[in-house]
């Protein structure tokens, strides 16, 4: 009996039971989460993670000052904040990581707010979408550096 109750708590603490010299696994919800999660970030990926940045101007050179770029696929997004100079630096699971190598969708986006609170959008709303944006980049191991330039509304 006391045997019993031991085999119970150690399958209740480690997810793993013994039966008939039969391992069987027994998840929690957050144990399923965890193993799609990683297998979603595996497959999806592709491997690793390549730092991938660049500068956003509009088309008289002048830097889009503020903002956000998305670099997507149908599986996968990295985003990024424009800083005051243009550029940009993408990250996805943690700050600054980048993305894995591939073929992304590009979107850009600044809108800010008048004295009356107002949206105020300083790049043509067609950049923020990208479907109508028309940005793309393929991102590799020797192409991680992407400029693109935009027009005002």
């Amino acid at each position: 009996m006391i045997f019993g109750a031991y085999r119970y708590w150690f399958c209740l603490r480690f997810g793993l039971c013994v039966l008939n010299s039969t391992i069987l696994y027994t998840m929690t919800k957050h144990h399923l989460f965890a193993i799609v999660l990683s297998l979603i970030v595996v497959a999806g990926c592709g491997g690793e993670f390549i730092p991938t940045g660049g500068k956003i101007t509009f088309d008289d050179n002048t830097p889009v000052p503020f903002g956000g770029v998305v670099f997507e696929t149908d599986s996968f997004m990295a985003d990024g904040q424009i800083k005051p100079d243009g550029t940009y630096t993408l990250s996805s699971l943690k700050p600054g990581d980048g993305l894995p190598a591939g073929t992304y969708k590009v979107s850009i986006s600044a809108v800010e707010y008048d004295a009356d609170e107002r949206q105020v959008i300083i790049v043509h709303p067609k950049f923020s979408d990208p479907n109508t944006s028309g940005l793309t980049a393929v991102v590799s191991k020797g192409q991680s550096r992407f400029d693109f330039t935009v027009t005002r509304p």
